[in-house]
């Protein structure tokens, strides 16, 4: 199961935002009842990475090829769009959108053995049409949805193989999808409708999702859904049939008299299943974010604890692992955790990890940060194969984020893990992982 997913044309922070990150606006035009908006974003980015699997080296995904423990590579995308609302009356539009994008990897290929150099692809994104009446709004087709975080619904596609450019992740949309959204006030419901990729295994989920703005002290949410695999039975897609996912959150939240103090937190949980496979899994987190607005470069100070079970008998048909499905990318570790263990090692599942960060404003454009994640295995036992530890790796990353425009983003990190027991046991061999990277955005 691969699932570590980065979008970086979101960088959103669950708490006090490092960085201002304006709503952008494209080319904008109008023609009587007809208004519409061009745009354009454009990604590169350039990963070194070192003692790659703790030593053990990068393996191909579909020829089982060892590429080593030293794996460079460069990726880039480009993604035009054009968004189009058409006005019947004061209360009344009709909506459309429309993206294409093209996808390039070089080099060695990833890390993860996902992607080679020959990678590469163009093709649609977006494309969707709608309706707007009043309070109601109707799309249909390929489209980008989120519910709260992206904990567990942001991203319908996972860039494998052909696809290219696996580190940057573009594609997000999801296909044949259809969501009906009521927004009044505080208040933000939808019901919805979204098939995945096949690289996440074709499954369809549909369900309801409500948010509701306590005066700005806290959002609260709430969200059912069914998940469904439409892949053919005869296919090797993981099944989902049956499996039932609900989840409560209180995001962004803040107590009386502590208005530095950002909270958040999400339980979830997934039953259900067909007679074949059962599930009875859980995923949960809690979140403290202080920002000290009275020292030099308003340094914020995080701590989170994030739990996703594991399966502690692998033969039963009892899937107690937590699925991590459609989990998007908003933010350092938010929900790539490690950019190291998360896109290449563990996916959100049969994980604990905590985390402790530190990050600062130096100007107004310039922020600089540092993570320190702790992993642990939630039950003993890795890809299949049993562990004599649970404890895993700690990850460490230092990142420098620079948004000298409102169109342009670039970063710099370096992270480096260190095995633990379960990781040594696993690959055997505890050379340090690291991986250097840059980044750069441009989005009009």
């Amino acid at each position: 199961m691969y699932t570590s997913k980065r979008s970086p044309c979101v960088l959103l922070a669950l708490g006090i935002p490092l960085l201002s990150q304006p709503a952008l606006a494209g080319y904008p035009f109008e023609y009587e009842n007809l208004k519409g908006e061009l745009n354009l974003t454009a990604g590169a980015a350039s990963v070194s990475t070192r003692g790659v699997n703790f030593g053990a080296g990068a393996v191909d995904m579909r020829s089982f090829e060892n590429k080593g423990s030293k794996v460079d590579w460069q990726e880039a995308y480009l993604k035009p769009g054009i968004t189009l609302d058409y006005s019947l009356n004061e209360t009344v539009s009709l909506l459309a959108g429309a993206s294409a994008i093209g996808t390039w990897t070089f080099g060695d290929g990833d890390a993860g053995g996902f992607t080679r150099s020959s990678d590469n692809r163009i093709n649609t994104e977006e494309a969707y049409v709608g309706i707007r009446a009043g309070d109601w709004k109707l799309t249909a087709g390929r489209q980008n949805y989120t519910i709260g975080s992206g904990f567990i619904v942001m991203d319908g596609n996972l860039d494998l193989f052909g696809d290219g450019a696996y580190w940057l992740a573009p594609r997000t949309a999801f296909k044949d999808s259809a969501i009906l959204d009521w927004s009044h006030g505080p208040v933000q419901a939808q019901a919805f409708t979204l098939g995945t990729d096949d690289h996440y295994g074709d499954y369809r989920m549909s369900g309801a999702n409500l948010d509701y703005d306590l005066e700005g002290q806290v959002t609260l949410g709430v969200m059912a859904m069914k998940v469904d695999t439409e892949a053919s039975k005869s296919s090797d897609a993981m099944r989902r049939d049956g499996m039932q996912v609900f989840n409560l959150r209180a995001l962004r939240g803040h107590l009386p008299g502590l208005p530095n103090l950002t909270l958040n937190g999400e339980y979830a949980v997934q039953r259900g299943g067909d007679s074949r496979l059962k599930f009875d899994a859980k995923a949960w987190y809690a979140q403290a974010d202080y920002q000290f607005q009275d020292l030099p470069f308003t340094p914020t100070l995080g701590y989170r604890y994030a739990v996703f079970s594991g399966d502690d008998n692998l033969a039963d048909n009892t899937q107690k692992a937590w699925d991590p499905l459609s989990k998007g990318f908003v933010d350092w570790s938010s929900w790539l955790i490690g950019d190291v263990v998360g896109n290449y090692l563990l996916f959100n599942s049969n994980e604990r990890v905590q985390q402790f960060s530190l990050r600062s404003r130096l100007t107004d454009t310039l922020a600089i940060g540092t993570i320190h994640y702790q992993f642990w295995l939630d039950e003993k036992n890795f890809r299949g194969a049993a562990m004599d530890s649970r404890r895993f790796a700690d990850e460490t990353v230092v990142f420098l984020d620079w948004t000298p425009t409102p169109s342009f983003y670039g970063s710099v990190a370096y992270n480096w893990v260190n095995a633990k027991s379960a990781a040594k046991h696993a690959f055997g061999g505890d050379d340090p992982f690291s991986a250097l990277e840059l980044y750069v955005t441009y989005r009009y």
